[in-house]
């Protein structure tokens, strides 16, 4: 038969509201008090239900986690992440899919109602600013990851997208390329547009304007980067001289069709992409690293420090990382 409260009142000879206290980790019970407890818990092998314990802290101990969409390693790194401080803290991980449209505007209603999650964690949502700005009235201490919305309050973890793009965007260049194709990000990517930034402000300081002729918007898919590449090759009969993609799919979407072509990489073209996914090392492809685990850990860090009375920063940018590999031309990888 298992043990009760009572059970364990009975054992230690204290009130229920004592042993309550003692189990829900209040500060205002004596060492002594609480060892007793313990003892009496102890010898009768009870465990408090975790139901009970959340009523009375009026808390889950659980984060919730928002995605747009079930998508590659990207998003899996940055879980692996924000799981890791909250287990350290105690704390579960909830997650959830929210796609654009009414009915994902419902789930998250769902979701952060009626007390399901302590904290939100919000990965780059493809919804309107006012929507997002919406979680901040929901009195659920809530994290924008990689996607920052102005005037909601909400504190922002993102990469440093525009330096990384720069900085592998000046490496090209630097190897005296001025022929570039950029495989940017669609209109409404955040992400995609501060990398085009980084791209554009490194161009104008070698000289060259990067136009929209040398620039093709995608989805960062990697039959994108293929199409992209099939449509330059069969308008002008030859390859440019390097390409830059602002993801790693792109690059190897491209790739792949310069193979099929006869064309060889980093000595017909050089290729760069950016995020430095686990296939990015694995074919030589010169990118730029995002430490989204770590991006993960500060997201989290925020997430709990708002639910222990913090005013935590509004913005931490993480910086990015050009890593150079053989497929720009260079031989072996250094950063």
């Amino acid at each position: 038969m298992n043990a009760t409260l009572a059970d364990v009142c009975r054992k230690s000879g204290l009130s229920s509201a004592t042993v309550s206290r003692v189990i829900n980790g209040s500060s205002l019970v004596r060492q002594e008090t609480r060892e007793r407890v313990q003892r009496a818990m102890a010898a009768l092998d009870y465990h408090p239900s975790h139901a009970a314990q959340t009523l009375a802290k009026r808390r889950t101990d659980t984060l919730g986690v928002l995605y747009p969409h079930i998508a590659s390693g990207f998003f899996a790194e940055i879980l692996r992440g924000i799981e890791e401080v909250a287990a350290d803290s105690g704390f579960q991980v909830l997650t959830l899919f929210a796609h654009r449209g009414a009915q994902g505007i419902e789930r998250i209603n769902s979701f952060t109602a009626k007390g399901r999650v302590d904290g939100l964690i919000v990965l780059n949502l493809e919804f309107p600013d006012d929507v997002v700005r919406s979680l901040a009235d929901r009195g659920v201490p809530t994290v924008l990851l990689d996607r920052p919305v102005p005037g909601s309050g909400l504190s922002t973890v993102e990469i440093d997208n525009a330096a990384g793009a720069d900085a592998l965007m000046s490496h090209i260049l630097g190897h005296g390329h001025r022929e570039v194709l950029v495989l940017a990000g669609p209109r409404n990517s955040y992400d995609g547009n501060a990398r085009w930034r980084g791209c554009a402000l490194a161009a104008r300081r070698f000289g060259i304007d990067l136009g929209d002729a040398q620039r093709i918007r995608g989805d960062f898919k990697e039959e994108v980067g293929a199409a992209a590449m099939a449509r330059w090759l069969d308008e002008k009969g030859r390859p440019p001289q390097a390409i830059v993609a602002l993801n790693d799919v792109m690059a190897l979407g491209a790739w792949d069709v310069l193979r099929q072509r006869g064309l060889r990489v980093p000595e017909d073209v050089a290729i760069g992409g950016f995020d430095d996914g686990e296939t990015a090392r694995h074919v030589g492809l010169t990118s730029v690293r995002v430490p989204l685990c770590d991006m993960g850990r500060e997201a989290c860090r925020l997430a709990l420090a708002q639910l222990n009375g913090e005013t935590p920063p509004e913005r931490i940018v993480v910086p990015a990382e050009l890593v150079v590999r053989r497929s720009c031309g260079c031989g072996g990888e250094h950063r």
